[in-house]
């Protein structure tokens, strides 16, 4: 009985270990894909990604050790954002420049979570992305709102490479629906 007793008891603390996370730190480098076009033709601009996410993460694995399994960032998201952000409109035939181009634009980082609700396993895991877009020409400005979000089921803990590609994915996306917005490029077109 002591035997049976004892593998019982392993048995449960192997299958809590195998619940437990570590802290996944995620390297974030968003990349869109946008069709050459000459709008910016002659013009100059000025990106720049502005942060506008608590402290507190993106969010957690879940598990039985919530608390210790969370997920941050392991690079500077302004300059990643900036650098996707300045490959989108070099497309469009702008001309980078630091400082004040004549077409300054914002991203502000307002939402970016990968978080698992299930304290006991990580099962199914809600991530999102929102970005909202702020281009000025000429004293007229131009918001948008962009948002991705997504959800997954995993049945073993997702390795730090997964979560890395899907932040990535869903980042990227939302960018994309900015260079896919037709009112961004009417904009444009109406104040160049």
């Amino acid at each position: 009985m002591k035997t049976l007793a004892a593998i019982l008891v392993t048995g449960f603390a192997v299958m809590l270990g195998a619940c437990a996370h570590s802290p996944v730190q995620v390297e974030v480098r968003p990349q869109v894909a946008v069709a050459p076009d000459t709008i910016g033709s002659g013009y100059t601009l000025s990106a720049r990604g502005a942060n506008q996410l608590g402290d507190e993460g993106l969010g957690s694995l879940g598990g039985v050790y919530a608390d210790s399994s969370n997920v941050t960032l392991a690079n500077n998201i302004e300059q990643a954002m900036s650098a996707a952000l300045y490959q989108g409109f070099e497309s469009w035939s702008f001309r980078s420049v630091e400082g004040a181009g004549d077409v300054q634009v914002v991203a502000n980082l307002t939402e970016l979570t990968y978080s698992s609700p299930n304290k006991l396993y990580t099962t199914k895991v809600n991530s999102g992305a929102a970005i909202q877009l702020q281009v000025t020409v000429k004293g007229a400005t131009f918001f948008g709102n962009y948002s991705t979000s997504g959800k997954d089921r995993n049945l073993i803990k997702p390795s730090q490479e997964e979560v890395e590609s899907t932040i990535n994915q869903l980042l990227s996306a939302t960018l994309q629906r900015a260079f896919e917005d037709e009112k961004l490029k009417a904009f444009l077109r109406q104040h160049l």
